[in-house]
């Protein structure tokens, strides 16, 4: 099998979808699948040049195919219509048909999949980023109703299955015409290599959140919850200042908490992973205190590290053991279930064994990779049942 993943912009820009393509070209590789990437020839998104370029990356090819922003100074039609954000050379098309599956990534724009429609190849559309209150679904149901007419009747036909992260995006995706039996869960992957628990060195008292600081993510109800706490807990924070003005309110309440002396607050900024994991691996506990959530990557990091999680959102696995004590998103009920877990070691030891556990069997990068490979085998074989249904009636 010939795989081709295909992504707006690649390194040198950094990104979720970016990183996420890289990762899957190497791991498709190594488990025997022929997989390269093609995007758009970009050092900056979506300023192209018109020059065509191919390189090897390790184990698979990159081709970057030329393009050009139409409306470089301008409000692009085209995007606001069709999230078409550049024009590719066609001579692109050639290229697709050299590969079995065309795999998509991103549906913040959809130039590659609207410039290949009428090619005739099984297409497999992966939503990345597709949430309630922003971003592609946001601008069509609410931002530009308008347009949702347009979107709902092309949408649907660019592809012959739909990747989301989770139950929620399957919803939204539902909700712009997707037929349901088109729309699949493949769930974040985490390297359980790398996200792992280490020996006995949890601290019993440390809390840990790790989030942009933004009011989305509800540090606030976090800090106001310890004013509830009765259990000193030293409460360490890993993120980047996000909003300079929630920030200020944030900063105000740490030092508010730490003048009573009861309990100990940190901000400590960003952190690249190495450090991160250090943290997930101490943890008592990790909190996640969202206002909103689609997909928490943080809860599945902690359980990975066999790190408890008491969060505002859902089950990660719905009627399994999974690690996490859901709360709502009052302060005083977040505080009593994170008394329960800081009191009890016990307790905190079985939810991090089962979190572990759970992250193993369905968030492996082997689990993922596993429900992807059938996901390409399946929009073969649907391809291939349609041609021979077709050639029957028409001969």
């Amino acid at each position: 099998m010939k795989v081709l993943i295909v992504t707006p912009s690649y390194f040198p820009i950094i990104g979720g979808s970016e990183t996420l393509a890289r990762i899957f070209a190497i791991k498709l590789n190594q488990i025997g699948i022929h997989a390269d990437v093609m995007t758009f020839n970009m050092n900056e998104k979506w300023k192209p040049i018109w020059k065509e370029e191919t390189y090897k990356n390790g184990l698979f090819q990159v081709f970057r195919i030329p393009a050009f922003n139409p409306f470089p100074n301008l409000l692009n039609p085209l995007f606001y219509l069709l999230r078409v954000n550049v024009i590719p050379n066609p001579s692109f098309l050639r290229k697709l048909k050299d590969y079995d599956v065309i795999h998509f990534l991103s549906e913040a724009d959809l130039s590659f999949p609207v410039f290949s429609y009428f090619v005739n190849k099984p297409k497999i559309m992966h939503c990345c980023g597709i949430f309630k209150y922003g971003g592609f679904y946001w601008y069509y149901m609410f931002k530009r109703p308008f347009l949702r007419k347009v979107l709902k009747k092309f949408f649907p036909r660019i592809a012959d299955e739909y990747l989301v992260y989770s139950s929620e995006g399957k919803k939204l995706l539902s909700n712009l015409c997707i037929p349901i039996n088109k729309i699949s869960v493949l769930p974040y992957s985490i390297d359980t290599k790398i996200f792992r628990p280490k020996g006995a060195e949890k601290l019993d008292n440390l809390v840990l959140f790790v989030g942009r600081i933004d009011r989305i993510k509800g540090l606030h109800i976090l800090l106001q919850a310890l004013y509830h706490l009765k259990v000193p807990v030293h409460l360490a924070i890993i993120g980047p200042s996000w909003d300079k003005e929630y920030f200020k309110e944030i900063e105000q309440m740490i030092s508010s908490i730490n003048e009573k002396g009861i309990h100990k607050v940190q901000l400590l900024g960003a952190m690249d992973q190495s450090e991160l994991v250090r943290w997930y691996q101490k943890a008592a506990v990790v909190v996640c205190p969202y206002l909103y959530e689609t997909y928490s990557i943080v809860a599945l990091e902690a359980l990975a590290c066999g790190t408890p999680v008491v969060s505002t959102g859902t089950h990660i696995i719905e009627q399994k053991p999974d690690g996490l004590l859901i709360s709502s998103k009052n302060p005083r009920d977040l505080s009593m279930l994170l008394e329960k877990l800081v009191i009890d070691k016990e307790m905190r030891k079985n939810y991090g064994r089962h979190g572990r556990k759970l992250v193993e069997q369905y968030f492996s990068w082997e689990s993922v990779l596993k429900t992807l490979v059938e996901k390409y085998d399946d929009v073969l074989n649907k391809r291939f049942a349609r041609t021979t249904h077709h050639k029957k009636h028409s001969s």
